[in-house]
């Protein structure tokens, strides 16, 4: 499986994005013959320099016609619906865009369709959109990493007076994302560039194991005194396809003083919540009193909701956390035909064919038939093999 990973070295823009993946092999010409699909009449120029002694790539998107793009979200997805670009490109940044306005709406108090983009509008920004998703597309990648996002922060002076960076909407779009400090101040992310860290990044995790094939290096227009402001990618090939690494969290608390009935309901609202995994472990804890740690695996941007539920619904007076790393191999939900009905199916086939019935299903037919747990999980799974044998028959 192709794969990409985003070294996020000086930050993020649309352009410093583009000029990596030309770097990295995309053909210039054909972005050129891509660009000018779009209104603007836009031109490509793209040149080489030094940066800390790199040789970087930068390019410049440049609009021959007067005027801007369509500000508000209607006219201005249904300006990209009747582009001339490839059906799965053009999907995707309707779903950028469509993000895109929800964010501005967010910190603007008002619905999305009554939002203005302003210098958002500009034609370099949907040939950035457009460029990035379709590179990807033409150089074959099918999963995108990146490192966690360095921030800078300063003051800018605007029609309201000065206003920090990066940008409330720029914020709300890195909601929920990895972030770390930057030692100098400026933007190193614009919107354009959270916007696709948001929309197109799988996970933000340490490089993931692959082969390496090429390296693209992508600089912006600022330079900073204490690194190169450059993005690179690297591209390659996964040598375990499918197979993940991501950060998580893992929030845990020991308890004293709860009933069984009182963990087993906070398990069920810590799921519901939206923990990954919830578990119990005995242990002995001071003066001897049993106890149990409880452990919750999370994603960053649920942490906040899941705390709120361990400190409503236990008494516990704090709670550790704990970033870590972990495996994941693909999986996704079927349905299967049995003679009790369809039941669902966690079907992974990386790096190896396993599947597993969903056991809420076995519980409901056993209820609504009247069998015993043991018959359907018998026929549950005679129709399991059944169906993947069948399907196998097919593909020969």
């Amino acid at each position: 499986m192709r794969i990409a990973y985003l070294d996020l070295i000086g930050g993020l823009s649309g352009d410093m994005f583009l000029a990596a993946l030309l770097d990295a092999g995309l053909p210039e010409k054909e972005l050129a013959e891509l660009l000018c699909r779009i209104p603007g009449a836009l031109e490509l120029d793209v040149w080489e320099e030094e940066d800390f002694g790199l040789r970087v790539r930068r390019l410049k998107i440049k609009a021959s016609e007067p005027g801007q793009l369509p500000s508000r979200r209607k006219e201005l997805l249904s300006l990209v619906s009747s582009l001339t670009i490839p059906q799965p490109v053009r999907k995707k940044v309707l779903l950028l865009l469509d993000e895109l306005f929800r964010a501005e709406a967010k910190v603007h108090g008002l619905p999305p369709d009554k939002v203005h983009l302003h210098e958002l509008s500009a034609y370099d920004t949907l040939a950035d959109l457009i460029g990035v998703v379709w590179g990807l597309e033409r150089l074959g990648v099918e999963a995108l990493y990146s490192s966690p996002v360095p921030l800078g922060r300063a003051l800018v002076q605007t029609a309201h007076g000065p206003l920090p960076v990066p940008a409330p909407a720029t914020l709300e779009l890195l909601r929920g994302l990895p972030i770390k400090g930057f030692e100098e101040e400026g933007e190193t992310v614009t919107p354009t560039g959270a916007l696709l860290l948001r929309g197109l990044v799988k996970s933000f995790a340490p490089i993931p194991l692959m082969k390496l094939q090429r390296i693209g290096i992508g600089a912006g227009s600022r330079r900073w005194q204490t690194c190169p402001n450059v993005v690179r990618v690297f591209l390659g090939e996964s040598e375990r396809s499918g197979i993940a690494c991501e950060e998580v969290w893992e929030m845990v608390t020991d308890l004293d003083d709860e009933t069984p009935e009182t963990l087993g309901e906070v398990c069920d609202k810590l799921r519901r919540a939206g923990a990954l995994d919830v578990s119990l472990c005995p242990l002995f804890m001071k003066k001897g009193r049993p106890g149990v740690r409880l452990t919750v695996l999370t994603r960053p941007e649920e942490m906040e909701s899941l705390r709120d539920v361990l400190f409503r619904e236990t008494r516990t007076l704090g709670v550790r956390l704990r970033e870590t790393k972990r495996w994941v191999r693909p999986r996704r939900i079927i349905s299967v035909e049995t003679p009790l009905g369809p039941v669902r199916v966690k079907v992974s086939e990386e790096p190896e064919l396993i599947f597993k019935p969903e056991w809420d299903d076995i519980k409901r037919i056993s209820e609504e038939s009247g069998r015993s747990l043991n018959e359907v999980k018998r026929m549950v799974w005679e129709a399991i093999y059944r169906h993947f044998r069948l399907l196998h028959d097919r593909l020969e």
